[in-house]
Parts: structure tokens; sequence; C-alpha cells
């Protein structure tokens, strides 16, 4: 940006001679927020657009400078604060790749199917569940089910030669499973400060380079690709859940119990996510495979 005003220090000295006035400190001030923000909103945009971005911005403050209105600059920050979001959400799904989608037209069925599946069946019950149950016994129940994840991101994180990490997870399951009561409480986290990392077999697979190949989107378990449904196949021997000696059709109940419980506490999310997007299946997989990439990359 500073290379910016010296390029133009004609037109800059010019337009305030013109308007017969001296800029005073509480302008300058708002002057350079505004280049700053404009330099960091389009850093990864073309020269071009980033001169015309600076111009809008340098004509903005302008126009807060000359108001007096309080809350309109309150309403110009938020609009302005809203497509920094938007841009640096554009920036970071170019950085991510897209996946090829061969099954589109099955896929969409089967996004459609999740999505009826979802407002006609789990919202309510999980509306009839929150006035049940309060938030705290919810949160505790989350935890147990999360610290039946551990060793899987134990192995994952072995597996992908983070040692510590490794070490970490297994410090936090044994903590969780004895002090935290069969991980009812996240005493890891709580008192040591020790984040989980949620570490799959899918993870692992695109940590050596492995590719997501192609979308699906699964009925009833929702996005997916090749390398973590495969991913998926890994992950189930390391699910102590699955070396109980219990009937398959009680294991079920308790994968959607447990399903019904997260989705309780994220309720609105999904509406949110989905009923602002233009087309919400190219949202949802775009997304997904967003949030993939950056499992894998640490971010």
């Amino acid at each position: 940006m500073i290379e910016f005003l010296l390029s133009h220090p004609l037109t800059f000295y010019e337009s305030i001679k013109d308007k017969g006035q001296v800029l005073n400190s509480r302008i300058r001030k708002y002057f350079f927020i505004g280049l700053a923000a404009a330099f960091f909103m389009f850093s990864f945009c073309t020269a071009s657009l980033l001169a015309a971005a600076a111009d809008d911005e340098q004509n903005n403050v302008l126009q807060v400078a000359d108001s007096t209105d309080q809350q309109g600059e309150s309403d110009n920050d938020q609009f302005e604060d809203a497509w920094d979001e938007e841009e640096n959400w554009e920036d970071d799904m170019d950085g991510s790749k897209a996946i090829a989608d061969p099954l589109e037209p099955v896929n969409r069925i089967f996004f459609h199917f999740n999505d009826k599946l979802y407002y006609w069946v789990l919202k309510p019950v999980a509306r009839g569940y929150n006035a049940i149950l309060p938030e705290d016994v919810r949160i505790v129940v989350r935890n147990f089910f999360n610290n039946l994840l551990a060793p899987r991101s134990i192995v994952n994180n072995l597996l992908q030669g983070k040692v510590r990490k490794s070490s970490e997870e297994l410090v936090r399951f044994v903590l969780n499973s004895t002090v935290g009561i069969v991980g009812l409480g996240d005493f890891a986290q709580d008192v040591l400060k020790l984040d989980p990392t949620y570490e799959d077999t899918g993870q692992t697979l695109g940590y050596y380079g492995l590719g997501g190949i192609f979308y699906i989107h699964w009925p009833f378990l929702g996005p997916s690709n090749v390398r973590d449904s495969i991913g998926m196949l890994g992950d189930s021997f390391l699910d102590p859940l699955n070396y109980v000696d219990i009937k398959w059709q009680e294991r079920l109940a308790i994968r959607a119990y447990d399903r019904l419980n997260r989705t309780s506490l994220t309720l609105g999310d999904y509406e949110l996510f989905t009923e602002t997007a233009l087309d919400p299946y190219t949202a949802v997989k775009d997304a997904y495979q967003q949030n993939r990439d950056g499992k894998i990359k640490d971010k």
C-alpha cells in the first residue's frame, strides 16, 4: 500500500487541496487502517484488483470521516468484516483442489435423502431431546463418545510419525478413562490443556499422498470420498465399541444415539450453511473437501 501512495502523490495531495481542508489526526488514523485492511483482504488478488480495492477503501474512509452518524460507521464496519470473511473463505477454497464427482446424479439423490432425514426426523427428535436433557448433560455424553475415538487417534498419529501427539493422545485416553470417569469428563483438556487431535485412517492415507479419488455422498453417513470410505473400514478395527459383546442392533442404536446427541449440540448450523448457499449440494461437497484437506495438513 505504501507503493500505491508513492506512485500517486500528486493525486493524493491535490484531492486534499481541492477540498480546502487538512486531514486531522482522526481522519489520518482511519485512512491508514482502511489501507491496511485493503492490503490483507486483497493480498492474493492481482495488482489491478489491489489498486481498485485500495481506491474503494480510500473513498469509504473519506465518507466515514464526513459522516457524523456513529451507527452508520458501525454498520459500515460490519459490512466490511463480512466481505473480509467471504474473501478469506474464497482464498481457502482456492487452495483446495476440486474433487471429481462422476457419481453426481446418484450423490444428489442421497444428499436430498439425508437432507429430508435431517429436517423430518433428526431435527425434530433432537429438539425434543434438548427439552429433556440440559446442555451440560449432553456435553458429558459427547465427551464419553469422543473418548472412544482416542485409540483411533493414537494409532494414526503414530502411523504418520507424530510420536508426540500419539503420546499425548495416549495420556488423554488413560486420564479421561480413569480420572474423567470413563471419559464423561475431559480432564486432560480442562486441567492439563491437552487438546484432542481426532486423527483417522483417511487422514493417514492422505498424509502419504493418496487423494480422495472421487466424491461419494453416502445415505445416512453423509459426505465422503473413496479414500475416506476405505479409511472408515480401517477405523472400525480401532473402535472399542466393536469389541464389546453386544448384538449389531444394539451397536447400531448406540451409534444412532451418538449422532442424535451431537446434532442436539449443533442445531442451526446445518440450516444456516445450506439455506444461504446457491447450491447446497455443491456447498456441502466443497466444504467437506476443504475440511478434510485442512485436517490432513494439520491446519
